[in-house]
């Protein structure tokens, strides 16, 4: 879905007769869809659960698909694009909140940041198919995908354990439990239940506590920096990106290196995640990421000065920025703000907050994109870029000084890093069904 635009954009703008300002809603609709999307979702997942909600969100994609596919009107596109947002939203956090409540901990990283991956295939995908198939059949083949999802979640996958202990489903529980580890879970089980038991509901008072506000705050940043940095600027509109800078090569095919470069480095991301700890790769992402934004500043800057001769003997600079920003920005920025989000969230705050901060990323993001033109009118093309480098650089120190490392943690030890109170022994799962006792 995040591929869909740039391809489609040419097609629709000629189809439509999109003004600049079509165009910017068209590219940005999607995220406020997003933000909504993510505050139903963040009370659904507590209300019918991380499986149920999922299957919400492969309701918003297909009936988004459906309105794009059938659109003979611009409003209707509209509306098409805004409920594929609102998928977008509901399904964010509560993939991550589910892949972190039923990982093992020790491959709560690999699986999070795993998932990352596949989104990351799924737009190299999509601008790959873009280069060739009509907007329809474009729109098409990305509702593929999550009708299967949704008919999967019906069908096969189980509610988090952790979740069916909360309401009282006790056989649910163990059954879901099992599936996920083996047929040994007596121990896990009891220690889930006896988590589960002395939880309390979440009050107004509680938002107060550190355990809550923390987390939360620490949550927010991550989330902030991914999208301060234009990440949907570039996706959405990479085709008029190259073509702007006068790439050496067809836009399509530089926006499909550009999405091969970002598989691969997702995919090293994967792979990196548990052994050199989020935090790390978030901090080495960020500092990539910057450097980019100003390569890419810096030529722009430079064509200005120059001409339009300029590109002749530099049209390789454009794409050599846009490989950096794909290589900093999937080592971490993109991959990892819904893992925070995951980890650090206490279990009883996980909807309502997992909700706002959905709802706050992708409100940075329709900002962004949605101004994007604006901003490069005011600031010129190259500030615009230099701007998104000193918002991430901003929010770069506080990053480094509050938010913690949560690599080889059970949720339970990341809680009380927050609280402040002293570690018990926690348990997590180090294989299908081996229950190891950890502390810090």
């Amino acid at each position: 879905m995040c591929a869909y635009s740039s391809p489609a954009l040419p097609q629709i703008r000629e189809r439509f007769n999109l003004t600049e300002n079509d165009v910017a809603w068209f590219g940005s609709l999607v995220l406020p869809g997003a933000a909504l999307g993510g505050l139903v979702g963040g009370q659904l997942v507590n209300l019918i659960g991380r499986r149920g909600t999922m299957v919400s969100a492969a309701i918003w994609f297909v009936s988004g698909w459906i309105c794009i596919i059938l659109a003979e009107s611009t409003p209707l596109l509209f509306i098409g694009r805004f409920l594929t947002g609102g998928g977008m939203g509901t399904a964010a956090p509560t993939t991550s909140v589910y892949l972190s409540e039923v990982s093992p901990a020790p491959l709560r990283g690999l699986l999070n940041t795993g998932c990352n991956l596949l989104m990351a295939i799924g737009i190299l995908l999509g601008y790959a198919m873009g280069k060739w198939l009509h907007y329809t059949w474009l729109a098409a083949a990305c509702m593929v995908p999550a009708f299967v999802s949704g008919v999967a979640f019906v069908l096969y996958v189980r509610e988090s354990p952790r979740w069916l202990i909360q309401k009282g489903r006790r056989g649910q529980a163990i059954d879901a439990l099992k599936f996920y580890r083996g047929p040994k879970v007596e121990e896990e089980f009891s220690l889930l239940e006896r988590s589960a038991s002395n939880m309390p509901g979440l009050s107004w008072a509680d938002i107060c506590q550190p355990q809550i506000y923390k987390p939360f705050l620490c949550s927010l940043l991550p989330m902030f920096m991914q999208q301060a940095a234009g990440l949907n600027v570039l996706l959405f509109y990479a085709k008029d990106i190259y073509e702007e800078a006068g790439a050496s090569l067809q836009s399509d095919d530089c926006a499909i290196i550009g999405g091969g470069i970002t598989v691969a480095t997702f995919f090293v991301a994967t792979l990196l995640a548990d052994k050199a700890g989020r935090k790390a790769l978030f901090i080495a992402s960020a500092i990539i990421t910057v450097i980019a934004l100003g390569m890419l500043g810096l030529y722009f800057y430079l064509k200005d000065i120059n001409g339009e001769d300029f590109p002749k003997h530099y049209g390789w600079f454009p794409l050599l920025a846009v490989g950096t920003y794909c290589v900093g920005h999937s080592l971490g920025l993109g991959p990892l703000p819904f893992v925070f989000l995951g980890e650090m969230i206490p279990m009883k705050a996980k909807g309502v907050a997992s909700g706002i901060c959905t709802a706050f990323l992708f409100g940075v993001g329709f900002l962004v994109v949605k101004e994007h033109f604006d901003l490069q009118h005011l600031l010129g093309t190259a500030g615009a870029y230099w701007l998104y480098g000193a918002l991430v650089t901003a929010a770069f120190v506080p990053f480094v000084i509050f938010v913690p490392e949560t690599k080889g943690k059970s949720l339970e030890e990341i809680e009380k890093l927050f609280s402040g109170s002293d570690l018990e022994p926690s348990v997590y799962i180090t294989a299908a069904d081996h229950v190891k006792l950890a502390s810090c």
